[in-house]
């Protein structure tokens, strides 16, 4: 078969720069129909980039895009829909006050159109989305605002829409950084019926593990250029690491605790907003992982540990001492420190430093006379930071908002660090960020434990979750159903306790 009727798109020798910096360098990428072709790449390697151009959001500076064997320049993301190319961005471009079947034909509307273009078809309209409804095998009230829906179906909204466009081609760029175990399992059931039908699918991934799974071919991207295209069948997760990175992967990096002889930190039937009946130890040294569905009420929790929200019943003993915390600074003073789930809007100044965001919690500690910033002693201490948690920037007064998603959980990392915690709350430490950062961030908590610091972890990614506790809290619908030791920890244990059936495998 030739390349011209195999492939349904080939972009050749693509380079592209911004400001003098190139962020592609002669990359080329070749999509087979009904294939799903993953890309994948530390944040910064260009996948982003390669997929605006392909999606008509930018033009390249050079390099020749074919689709369906014939070179193509588009102009706008409307012109690549209007040829067959529909793109899903990680940020999701519904318009939340109309309902899911105008959001559908967004921008479709004029096929619908009766009397000179002045009313709408409605029963066409109904009729149309109900077929796409059905190619998926998916159910969803065409009626309800998009608002009221959750990101899952959201997403399966923006599928739909670019099904509606007779998509041949759907470029998903990190398609399920926001859900949940089992939502990402939907996800791929619906890929797998979009690939049967023939339509082709780029997948845009830093996640080895789910491309594996999903994709029938992963193209490497490494600082803007291309360093392999492999079938799955070669794939592996260290082959994978090590083109991304251009570093071996360093395979069990925490060993389980095994001590639990002092407690840090115990909860007793502790209710409070979101959650309810909550009690639990937290030793010295161990990673107390919390691991559960969206509104199963962990980030709720963490929030009243750290001082955030009240609880309104139960205890709080540090040190075996019931103690009262009622705000973030009564919880720093007693040794708490939290990274947030949500680095951008919780946890970060967006328009200033990377300076000021390291030390805007340990002013106290770098002044004179809690007044006058002692600038030595401050750049002292953001170098140190800098250099143990391996924080790439070239200057401390960059507007953190240039900085990469992983470069910026770990100055977040660091200013909870200069406070000294011995217990640290971390809410989805890893999310969003690439495979070399998450590795990094991963050693990090291993020498955080090695030197006594509790760690409460809540994460929704499973291996996560599963290779770095050393005991896992399951919660479901605000309660706690189960807690499971590292050893008895599987993926269906895990899965069953979340989705309330866990009394099924006991």
């Amino acid at each position: 078969m030739s390349s011209v009727t195999e492939n349904i798109l080939e972009a050749r020798n693509i380079s592209k720069s911004f400001g003098g910096v190139k962020a592609l360098t002669d990359v080329s990428l070749s999509v087979r129909k009904g294939e799903v072709h993953a890309v994948i790449g530390e944040n910064g390697a260009g996948k982003t980039t390669l997929m605006n151009i392909v999606g008509g959001i930018i033009k390249q500076d050079k390099g020749v895009l074919l689709f369906k064997g014939q070179n193509v320049v588009f102009n706008s993301p409307g012109e690549a829909f209007k040829e067959g190319i529909s793109t899903i961005h990680q940020e999701l471009t519904m318009l939340p006050h109309l309902n899911v079947m105008e959001n559908i034909f967004m921008g479709q509307m004029q096929k619908f159109n009766i009397s000179r273009g002045l009313i709408i078809n409605h029963h066409r309209l109904v009729k149309s989305a109900e077929e796409a409804l059905k190619l998926l095998d998916m159910s969803m009230d065409l009626t309800k605002e998009v608002r009221e829906l959750s990101i899952s179906e959201q997403q399966q909204i923006e599928i739909l829409k670019a099904l509606s466009g007779e998509a041949q081609l759907i470029i998903m760029d990190e398609p399920n950084s926001s859900l949940t175990d089992i939502e990402t399992r939907h996800l791929f059931k619906i890929i797998e019926k979009l690939k049967n039908r023939g339509i082709s699918i780029i997948y845009v991934s830093h996640k080895i593990d789910e491309v594996i799974r999903i994709a029938d071919r992963i193209t490497v991207l490494r600082d803007g250029r291309n360093t392999e295209t492999i079938e799955k069948n070669k794939a592996t997760t260290s082959k994978l690491f090590n083109l991304m990175a251009g570093r071996d992967l360093k395979e069990n990096f925490l060993k389980a605790n095994n001590s639990r002889q002092e407690v840090l930190l115990s909860l007793k039937s502790a209710s409070g907003k979101g959650f309810s009946g909550i009690s639990f130890n937290l030793f010295r040294g161990e990673v107390l992982g919390f691991y559960g569905l969206v509104g199963s009420g962990r980030s709720e929790l963490a929030c009243a540990l750290y001082g955030q929200e009240i609880l309104t019943t139960g205890t709080i003993e540090i040190d075996n001492k019931p103690v009262k915390i009622n705000s973030p600074a009564e919880a720093l003073k007693k040794g708490i420190a939290m990274v947030p789930e949500n680095r951008k809007e919780q946890g970060l100044f967006m328009e200033q430093s990377v300076l000021f965001n390291m030390t805007i919690s340990h002013l106290r500690n770098i002044s004179h006379y809690n007044f006058f910033i002692r600038s030595s002693l401050e750049k002292k201490i953001i170098n140190e930071y800098l250099e143990l948690l391996h924080i790439k920037v070239d200057k401390i007064d960059r507007p953190i908002s240039n900085l990469s998603g992983g470069n910026q959980q770990k100055v977040i990392l660091a200013r909870n660090l200069m406070v000294c915690p011995r217990i640290l709350i971390l809410d989805e430490p890893t999310h969003g960020i690439d495979v070399g950062a998450k590795e990094e961030i991963h050693a990090l908590i291993g020498q955080l434990t090695s030197r006594g610091i509790g760690i409460i972890m809540i994460s929704s990614e499973m291996p996560e979750i599963l290779s770095v506790s050393d005991r896992i809290v399951v919660m479901h619908e605000g309660k706690q159903v189960g807690i499971l030791s590292r050893e008895d920890a599987t993926e269906e244990k895990l899965i069953a306790y979340a989705t309330g059936y866990g009394h099924d495998i006991l």
